[in-house]
């Protein structure tokens, strides 16, 4: 006798309504990621800010190259990031075999004595002997829990928004890596060439302070005279002591980066630093900021990992439904009889379809959801920090920048105005109309803005690499796959 439609479903409408007992209690995210309008940002007027992933090979210094090359191929730092990677990878592999079918093959075998208290026929006549029994089993046991609300799927899609942010965090730290490398190798290089004015410059005080000093011994000045520019001499050889403990000190950090030992950059050579021309990156606080900085990327797949958490969470309090079975070979041996597991009599199987209610689970799921609704929270703040970090870096690296190269005209331009000075000095000085004393005070001061110059190139070579760091360092992230 079949029994009518609205019978049949009947039990479902139940389970529906006391899957209802199970209630979330309205708990939701507070936090909400920052939007276009609150950073003001603007449209780019370009497509994308053209920066190679290798920008520092624009620079064209072979030694540079191959220092780079060297360093990301030995950096723990970014082993370790390469670690995090495979590991995400791994969970995910896992979370997606969660929501698959299980087939185990077992076999078992049991034998025991049995108890004259056990079983009731052996209450008044226990047998004289003992009484054995042997139980054996071989089979395959299947289960499987069906994905009617796409927990599973949610979960999946969690752990690929994970491996997402690992790999954009490998390219954080990568970029972190080449711009600090780049950064040290050239601070090295302004030491190298600010040394070297430095020695020109104390070998020409020395030559003043000698001629002070035989001027005071004629007669013509005073003791303070040649004792000051004695100082003056003896304090520019204290620079270049304190400059070569710097340049030691860069070396010891380069080989640091490259995972090496404090010696092995002791073969870098000097070099001239890079033309202006050459590291010109250009930017504006545009809205493709947000998709050009890998940290910004990585955080943004957190929060994605989270809301996918938080829908997985929501559907435990949905029923669920799951099925196991067993088909195999099964036999008990009990007192005399000997049946064999390998014959037809002994085959056997079972199917158990199960559905689970959530009713009352003393707030346990309702505690669940909210952890991880704190969690989205917290990867939403997290992620709003960033960007505003990243917005604050780039405005910072955009005026420094700007505010470097003006120091550099300005210093170029005395540069070049002392060096005229130094010209008409030293024809005045070949003519005989002033003395050897009047030419080494002109030089002394062509030298100490000779050595700000080096500083202003180097501050402006920092400026751009900071910007190119801030910029991303030519980060594309990849395009947004369809989720499971």
């Amino acid at each position: 006798m079949s029994l009518p439609v609205s019978w049949r479903f009947t039990p479902l409408f139940a389970v529906l309504l006391l899957a209802g007992c199970a209630s979330s209690n309205n708990i939701a995210p507070q936090s909400t990621l920052l939007s276009n309008q609150q950073l003001k940002l603007a449209q780019p007027k370009v497509s994308s800010l053209a920066i190679s992933p290798q920008w520092w090979r624009s620079l064209q210094d072979p030694q540079l190259d191959s220092l780079m090359t060297q360093t990301l191929q030995n950096s723990p730092s970014l082993r370790q990031a390469a670690a995090r990677v495979r590991e995400a990878q791994s969970v995910m592999g896992e979370t997606n075999a969660a929501n698959g079918p299980y087939v185990d093959l077992n076999a078992s075998s049991n034998r025991q004595k049995i108890s004259q208290n056990t079983y009731q026929p052996f209450l008044n006549g226990y047998p004289g002997s003992p009484v054995y029994e042997t139980t054996n089993n071989l089979g395959l046991n299947l289960s499987y829990e069906f994905d009617w609300w796409g927990k599973y799927r949610n979960q999946v899609n969690a752990a690929k928004a994970q491996v997402d942010s690992a790999r954009a965090e490998q390219a954080e730290a990568a970029l972190s890596l080449s711009s600090s490398v780049a950064s040290t190798y050239y601070q090295l290089q302004a030491n190298y060439a600010v040394q070297k004015v430095l020695q020109q410059e104390v070998d020409n005080n020395q030559r003043l302070a000698d001629l002070r000093k035989a001027q005071y011994q004629a007669g013509v000045y005073g003791i303070d005279i040649p004792q000051q520019t004695q100082a003056q001499a003896d304090s520019a050889k204290q620079q270049i002591i304190k400059l070569q403990s710097q340049i030691d000190q860069l070396k010891h950090q380069l080989a640091a980066l490259a995972g090496q030992g404090p010696d092995a950059m002791n073969n870098l050579h000097p070099v001239a630093l890079p033309g202006d021309d050459l590291l010109a990156p250009k930017g504006d606080l545009t809205i493709d900021l947000l998709g050009k900085r890998p940290d910004i990327v990585a955080q943004r797949e957190l929060v994605e990992s989270y809301s996918q958490r938080i829908a997985a969470a929501k559907k435990d309090f949905y029923p669920s439904l799951s099925i196991s079975a067993f088909a195999g070979l099964s036999t008990t041996n009990y007192g005399a009889t000997s049946p064999n597991l390998f014959e037809a009599a002994s085959q056997a199987w079972n199917l158990a379809p199960a559905i689970s209610l959530p009713i009352f689970h003393a707030g346990a799921l309702r505690s669940k959801l909210g952890e991880e609704s704190a969690l989205y929270d917290e990867s939403v703040e997290s992620y709003n920090q960033t960007l505003l970090n990243a917005i604050q870096q780039t405005a910072d690296a955009l005026t420094v920048q700007n505010s470097s190269a003006l120091q550099l005209q300005q210093s170029l331009s005395a540069e070049k105005s002392l060096q005229e000075v130094y010209r008409v000095a030293s024809a005045r000085y070949s003519a005989g109309t002033i003395g050897r004393d009047q030419l080494l005070t002109s030089q002394a001061s062509l030298l100490q803005q000779q050595q700000a110059a080096l500083t202003a190139a180097s501050n402006v070579l920092q400026a751009k690499i900071s910007l190119i760091r801030a910029l991303g360092g030519g980060y594309q992230a990849p395009a947004a796959d369809n989720k499971a």
